[in-house]
């Protein structure tokens, strides 16, 4: 039986993709100077593996649009927003896990904070070094504005 990709596409590449990995207190440094500001003062940041694979922002965007969670109905205390965003982290989980010659985990977490109400969403260190927030209720990725703020808690 031949392994058949999940996550990405074959694709013909006339290159050989660049692979980049952070360890955990690089990690820890562009999420500081990227969200400078916006913490609580109860922050904290937890960062499970001590190695991050940093994916590209198109191959970090296949997975997303992948997981299909745009399609799932929010349910108030069943499947609202923090199960929303551990499901997108789980997809990420299993990309790596399928891509078993990487020695890393993707450079994917949750946040939680005031987005402007209390809320729980995604993060990304992208193939340049930026962070990147991700609704997994909608798919959306963009970067993080004034709108985002009193952040109590990340992990990876």
């Amino acid at each position: 039986m031949r392994f058949r990709r999940r996550w990405h596409k074959e694709r013909k590449q006339q290159y050989k993709p660049l692979k980049v990995f952070y360890d955990a207190e690089r990690v820890r440094q562009a999420v500081t100077r990227q969200l400078s500001g916006r913490f609580a003062k109860s922050f904290s940041l937890y960062l499970a593996d001590s190695t991050y694979y940093i994916p590209s922002y198109e191959d970090a965007v296949e997975i997303i649009n992948n997981s299909a969670l745009d399609r799932k109905k929010w349910a108030k205390d069943r499947f609202d927003c923090d199960d929303f965003a551990l499901v997108l982290k789980s997809h990420f989980a299993e990309a790596a896990y399928a891509e078993g010659k990487r020695r890393a985990a993707h450079c994917f977490g949750i946040v939680w904070g005031e987005f402007p109400t209390p809320h729980a969403i995604n993060w990304m260190i992208a193939g340049d070094g930026g962070l990147l927030f991700i609704e997994p209720q909608t798919d959306e990725v963009f970067v993080p504005d004034k709108r985002h703020y009193g952040i109590w808690f990340m992990m990876a």
